[in-house]
């Protein structure tokens, strides 16, 4: 903790947003309350509910009686995403932190966690640390998932992008005499934070490795059901779309995801044919193939809701308690 009667030079918030996992978010307060801080840093912690009422009020309120940290709490009525990270910047600029660092409600943080980024980007003259997220599983992932892998680059490593499940930035990125960025909210399925950091990338804001700043993800099990995994497929496609539309405009990316998506409509259909006829065959790598075809089709799917403005709503269910 900050040195007693030590007068803090740089004011870090850690900011959190939730949504209806109040066990979750509870176990993510309680590793934030915990931070070991170097004694020129004076940190808080900042909870936006993103919910029409105050469900998780209660477990704020309860982790804030016994932290030595400062806790605030807002409520964030607009569903969605994008609103609640819009919203933890409003606070952020509004209790004056000089950096900021966000995890998710569903992660714990290490020990030394804020610390880690704040030498990160000291060592590395970056204004943006992107750290490692290790993975808890509840139950594994289906063999046809992509296993999860740490990134092998050595910290420092510089980066054209970041997402906001650990990552810490220097608050230039938002205050109006700096860059002024915000989240864009048209990525209501995902790929809102990483557009952030691609703008501000293209910005000028340095963006690091910071691979010793380490949360833990708990992964509950419906998340990797294989009707759920495929679902994220779809939506990361469709908000893949939306950045195009933004990046070169829709006339363009209309006719590229067109293509893509009939194509991958086509491959998909052709491939659980072969999956089908390997089922009956008694074939080990049909159950494979059949999930490789609904992945390819998932992805077909979410790129022509993209082209035609449907928004699947993969985040209006919650993984978690």
């Amino acid at each position: 903790m900050t040195a007693t009667g030590a007068t803090p030079r740089l004011r870090v918030g850690m900011l959190v947003c939730t949504a209806r996992r109040p066990d979750m978010l509870r176990a993510c307060l309680a590793s934030l309350a915990r931070q070991v801080l170097p004694a020129d840093v004076g940190a808080e912690i900042c909870v936006i509910e993103n919910d029409s009422e105050p469900a998780s009020r209660s477990v704020v309120d309860e982790v804030a009686r016994s932290s030595l940290l400062p806790v605030h709490y807002a409520l964030e009525t607009r569903r969605g995403i994008p609103f609640a990270r819009n919203r933890s910047l409003t606070e952020a600029l509004a209790h004056g932190y000089d950096w900021i660092a966000l995890i998710d409600d569903d992660e714990v943080a290490e020990p030394d966690w804020l610390a880690m980024h704040l030498a990160t980007a000291q060592a590395h003259a970056a204004e943006v640390t992107y750290g490692w997220v290790r993975k808890r599983f509840e139950r594994p992932a289906p063999d046809w998932w992509p296993p999860e892998v740490m990134r092998p680059d050595p910290e420092g490593t510089v980066l054209p992008r970041a997402s906001t499940n650990n990552v810490a930035f220097s608050a230039r990125l938002i205050r109006p005499e700096g860059s002024g960025l915000s989240y864009n909210p048209v990525f209501l399925n995902g790929y809102e934070d990483l557009d952030f950091f691609e703008r501000a990338h293209a910005k000028g804001h340095r963006i690091v490795w910071a691979p010793r700043a380490v949360v833990t993800e708990d992964v509950p099990a419906s998340r990797v059901a294989p009707e759920r995994l495929i679902a994220l497929v779809r939506a990361s496609a469709e908000a893949h779309v939306q950045a195009d539309i933004l990046k070169t405009g829709y006339a363009r990316a209309a006719v590229k995801y067109l293509v893509k998506g009939l194509r991958r409509l086509v491959g998909g259909a052709v491939l659980l044919t072969l999956a089908r006829l390997q089922q009956l065959a008694g074939s080990r790598r049909a159950e494979h193939r059949y999930y490789k075809a609904r992945l390819r089709l998932a992805r077909a799917s979410g790129n022509l809701q993209g082209v035609f403005g449907h928004r699947p709503d993969y985040y209006g269910t919650i993984d978690g308690r």
